[in-house]
C-alpha cells in the first residue's frame, strides 16, 4: 500500500517530526503501521490456489510480492484484471533468486506444487528442493511465518498417491520437516481434494494427526483454503502447527477461526 502526502502540510510535519503519519482502519483489521511494514511472499502465485491468495490480499490491501516463473503466462491465464500484482520472476529451484525475492519480505505463503512424477519439475526438486530453498533464504532474510501447503496423507508412505507418483507425498514430508527444523515460525497445511467452489457454501473440518484415511474421497474449496492460508499468518493458534483441512457440509459455518486458535502445536 502506498502513502499518499499532502505537500505542504507533510513538508512540515517531516521537518519537526521526520515522517509522515499514516492513519486509517485496515479492512484486515490491523494498523495502518503494521500494514506498512508487512510484506508477504506469495510462492506459486500464478496457480490455481496462488489467484485466490493474491485476490483475497489485494481485497484486504495487503502488501504482497507474487512470486511466478513467467509473469506474462500468469496475465494470459487469469486476465487483464491481475497485471498489478506486484509480480517477481523467480524458480524456487534456483536459491540464489530465492534469497533475491525474499528481500524485505515479513512472511511467506507457499502453494507450490509439482505436476511430474519424474524430471526436474517433479516433487524432489519442488517440493522439497525448492520449498528448502525458500525456507533457508527466508531464515535468512529474517521472515517472521512461513505458510506451507501439502497434502493430507504425507506422513504415510503407503498412501496409494505416495506410490502413483514415485514417492511425490514422501518429498513433500521431507519439505515440512525442513521447515519445521528451521527454527522458523511456521504453519503447515495439508488439504483434500481441491476444487473450484466459492468460499463459505460449506463449513470446514480442521483436523490433526495426518488420519487421512477417513478424508481420502473428502474435498476442500481453493477459495476457502485461501482464506484459511491468510488467516494462518496472524491467527495464535497456527503458530507452529500442521493441520488437516476439507469442507464439511455438517460443520457450522463461520466458527472455523476461533477453531484454529485451539490448534495443537506439533511436537518436537
Amino acid at each position: 500500500m502506498r502513502k499518499f502526502f499532502r505537500i505542504g502540510a507533510c513538508v512540515l510535519l517531516a521537518l519537526s517530526l521526520g515522517a509522515c503519519a499514516s492513519s486509517g482502519a485496515q479492512k484486515n483489521g490491523t494498523s495502518a503501521d503494521a500494514q506498512e511494514a508487512e510484506l508477504i511472499l506469495v510462492a506459486g502465485a500464478s496457480g490455481r490456489v496462488g489467484r485466490y491468495v493474491i485476490g483475497h490480499l489485494r481485497e484486504q490491501d495487503r502488501r504482497f510480492r507474487s512470486l511466478t516463473r513467467s509473469r506474462q503466462q500468469a496475465i494470459e491465464r487469469w486476465g487483464d484484471s491481475y497485471r498489478g500484482m506486484n509480480w517477481v520472476e523467480g524458480d524456487v529451484r534456483d536459491a540464489q533468486r530465492m534469497q533475491e525475492v525474499m528481500t524485505g519480505v515479513t512472511a511467506v505463503i507457499s502453494v507450490v506444487g509439482s505436476r511430474e512424477i519424474s524430471g526436474p519439475n517433479s516433487a524432489e526438486f519442488v517440493d522439497y528442493k525448492g520449498v528448502a530453498n525458500m525456507v533457508d533464504a527466508a531464515r535468512a532474510a529474517g521472515v517472521e511465518h512461513f505458510v506451507l501447503l501439502t497434502a493430507i496423507g504425507t506422513t504415510d508412505p503407503s498412501h496409494p498417491f505416495n506410490k502413483a507418483t514415485k514417492g511425490a507425498l514422501e518429498w513433500r514430508f521431507k519439505g515440512e520437516e525442513h521447515l519445521r527444523n528451521s527454527g522458523l515460525v511456521y504453519t503447515i497445511v495439508r488439504p483434500a481434494g481441491l476444487v473450484n467452489r466459492p468460499a463459505g457454501e460449506q463449513g470446514l473440518l480442521i483436523e490433526q494427526g495426518d488420519n487421512w484415511r477417513p478424508l481420502l474421497r473428502s474435498t476442500l474449496s481453493r477459495d476457502d483454503l485461501a482464506q484459511v492460508l491468510i488467516e494462518s499468518l496472524t491467527n495464535p493458534g497456527t503458530r507452529n502447527a500442521s493441520f488437516e483441512l476439507a469442507n464439511d457440509p455438517t460443520a457450522e459455518q463461520g466458527d472455523w477461526r476461533a477453531r484454529l486458535a485451539e490448534l495443537e502445536p506439533d511436537q518436537p
